[in-house]
């Protein structure tokens, strides 16, 4: 199955497939997403919060990243990381600095 992501502000669309991360399907769609550790949850530059959508849980790994990010041990509530995060449904997100790749 197809999701669709809009990411706020810069409203811009993509589409991400059953079982791919966010941050795959942004770069294939010819979106710059910064991430510097490749996608191992280990930098967590990707982060973006959820505005609307269904995602898989996230990992152990996934869920301490976030815990570092915000400085708590507390839930992680609504960030998640484009690198690891996966749709069950189409969602909204928002992440400044997400533009189209120049040509």
């Amino acid at each position: 199955m197809i999701h669709r992501v809009r990411v706020a502000p810069s409203a811009l669309t993509f589409a991400v497939e059953d079982g791919d991360d966010v941050l795959s399907a942004a770069r294939a769609a010819g979106i710059v997403w910064r991430s510097v550790c490749g996608g191992h949850a280990q930098c967590r530059t990707c982060w973006f919060e959820v505005i609307s959508g269904v995602f898989e849980p996230p990992s152990p790994r996934e869920a301490e990243a976030i815990r570092l990010l915000l400085g708590t041990t507390n839930a992680i509530g609504d960030l998640r990381l484009a690198c690891q995060a996966r749709l069950r449904s189409d969602a909204t997100l928002r992440k400044v600095g997400v533009r189209k790749d120049l040509p």
